[in-house]
């Protein structure tokens, strides 16, 4: 990180990007691994997803007798972060995945709490809930570091994100609802909707941080296609990234029907194995930023 900077910025693998992605050196954001726990010998045995290679992860989730599950329950891998990144900058803002499907916004808070009781020099911390996932999440954190790397402080920082970060939506689509019924992060739509209408492929999307449907369809690719028109009908856009759990075809697919309808940069992403545990294989999703 550069020491002349005010502001250092904070996130979590949730974002779906990892540290030794170009984006995060380029932007000096820190990334916190989540926890990924596979069944093995009779018991689950925890790992950080950032050690584990998204095909090596698709392996395991498939040939395991269990689903793997995920734990954003980590305040002293935050709190050590926040030691180090200290050592170097005024203030921090740390940036995660909806309070509403993770607990990875209380580690922050009790790692920050931590931090303060201990610390010899008092540095400000703000722990911003993105109400989102993947992209959508790391959106605020670029912005973010964007802003600081400009000299904002974080005072300015946080009263951008305010108005920014309500102009930021992400849509998915699910190739199947295996994986979201039996991590039960979304027991209230599973029961209410998708566990009575199997056929219908819904069009998902966070509100006020909770998982919910905003469309539907009789197929999976219609569903994508009805994904597509959302995004067409959202306005001037400013950010657009297609993401996806193992289903880079599908996501070259979608890709080409928005580059129809948006003339920027289109990036490609793969999700990562805290999304992919919970959405399963094949689900493609676009997280975007309205101007």
């Amino acid at each position: 990180m550069n020491p002349e900077r005010k502001v250092a910025v904070v996130t979590d693998s949730g974002a779906s990007i990892r540290p030794e992605d170009l984006m995060a050196k380029e932007n000096n954001v820190t990334i916190v691994p989540l926890d990924l726990k596979f069944f093995e010998n009779g018991q689950y045995v925890s790992y950080s997803d950032l050690d584990i290679d998204s095909q090596e992860f698709y392996r395991r989730m498939r040939e395991g007798k269990k689903l793997p599950q995920t734990s954003g329950a980590v305040p002293g891998r935050i709190l050590e972060t926040f030691r180090q990144i200290s050592e170097k900058a005024q203030s921090i803002i740390s940036i995660h995945i909806t309070s509403k499907h993770s607990v990875v916004w209380e580690s922050a808070i009790l790692g920050k709490k931590l931090f303060q009781e201990d610390a010899k020099k008092a540095t400000p911390i703000e722990v911003v809930d993105s109400k989102q996932v993947s992209l959508a999440t790391w959106f605020p954190a670029e912005d973010a570091a964007h802003l600081s790397e400009k000299g904002a402080t974080l005072e300015q920082i946080m009263d951008e994100l305010k108005e920014r970060m309500p102009k930021i939506s992400l849509y998915a689509v699910l190739e199947s609802f295996d994986n979201l019924k039996l991590g039960g992060r979304a027991e209230d739509l599973v029961k209410g909707y998708l566990a009575s209408l199997l056929s219908i492929y819904p069009v998902l999307t966070f509100v006020e941080g909770k998982l919910t449907q905003t469309a539907r369809a009789r197929t999976a690719q219609k569903a994508r296609e009805k994904m597509v028109e959302m995004v067409a009908d959202a306005g001037k856009l400013v950010k657009l990234v297609v993401l996806h759990t193992n289903a880079l075809e599908t996501a070259k697919n979608v890709k080409e029907a928005l580059n129809k309808v948006y003339k920027g940069t289109i990036p490609i992403h793969e999700a990562g194995p805290v999304l992919a545990v919970h959405a399963g294989e094949g689900t493609v999703g676009v997280a975007f930023q309205k101007a």
